[in-house]
């Protein structure tokens, strides 16, 4: 097989920004050398926001693309979510890598 593919596929599999890094092929993420352990659901949504890294995701397209289903707006499964993302991997961190947009979505990106 072609070894472009492979590497490419391998690149699909690994995603890093600054010390955080996810390997979605053995489902594990790192934040410098600290594991972090996830739930499939923050798994997922980790990895969307890190391959969309400094896009501004909306609560629908994060709905849509990680629940695949559509909620009431009354639902607060996305905050929830985001919420327990951000106290596994920004906490206790200087860096601050998950972000709010008030009345947008959600961005992953390095603030201090």
């Amino acid at each position: 097989s072609d070894p472009a593919v492979q590497a490419h596929a391998l690149q699909d599999q690994l995603v890093a920004h600054s010390d955080l890094e996810l390997d979605a092929s053995r489902h594990r993420a790192f934040r410098g050398r600290v594991r972090i352990n996830l739930t499939t659901k923050e798994f997922a949504l980790l990895h969307l926001l890190m391959r969309r890294n400094g896009d501004v995701i909306t609560r629908t397209q994060i709905i849509s693309l990680i629940w695949d289903m559509n909620f009431d707006n009354d639902s607060n499964v996305v905050e929830v979510a985001i919420c327990r993302l951000r106290a596994k991997i920004d906490d206790g961190f200087d860096l601050k890598l998950i972000h709010t947009i008030r009345g947008v979505g959600y961005v992953l990106e390095a603030r201090r």
